[in-house]
């Protein structure tokens, strides 16, 4: 068996992971890992499959024949890199301010000098019911490298969160 990681976007329709699971399965692949969302009129996903070697070349024409008929995009490569993850602790960051643009290239901008790897994000919109005005939410689990505390994080965040007006509340994990 190879780990495989398929991609796909295209517009929102009903069966979209019923046939794919339906694919995976006659060419007995195992379904390991999945990430899928309808945002706007679209459909987006990210799975992991282990399937094997010998049926690869035929998943991959018969995924490219429903994708080309649905109009999805789609890409599919080896995961070579395991499931293993890097060294370090975990942590889920929760953000929640008025909305304006610049808050996730401030915010990540410090992961990124920090070392901090991204492991899940999800962010949205929401309406303040006191005011009526779009406050930006964002949810984030993170990988911190070995040797960051979580107070130092927090405290270069602070540095930024107070200037972009926006709560930053961490959970460990």
């Amino acid at each position: 068996m190879k780990d495989i990681i398929l991609t796909l976007t295209g517009p929102d329709a009903t069966g979209i992971v019923a046939r794919l699971a339906a694919i995976a399965e006659k060419h007995g692949g195992n379904w390991l890992d999945s990430r899928m969302m309808r945002m706007g009129g679209h459909f987006s996903g990210i799975l992991r499959l282990a399937m094997p070697e010998e049926s690869l070349e035929s998943f991959r024409s018969e995924v490219a024949v429903f994708m080309e008929e649905t109009g999805y995009r789609f890409a599919l490569e080896p995961d070579d890199r395991g499931v293993e993850p890097s060294p370090g602790r975990t942590t889920t960051l929760e953000l929640s301010g008025q909305d304006h643009p610049g808050i996730v290239h401030a915010i990540f901008t410090v992961f990124q000098k920090s070392g901090v790897n991204v492991e899940e994000l999800h962010t949205g919109l929401s309406i303040a019911p006191w005011s009526g005005t779009p406050v930006f939410e964002a949810k984030a689990d993170l990988r911190l490298p070995v040797g960051l505390s979580l107070d130092d994080l927090h405290q270069d965040l602070e540095a930024v969160s107070t200037d972009l007006l926006v709560d930053l509340e961490f959970k460990e994990k």
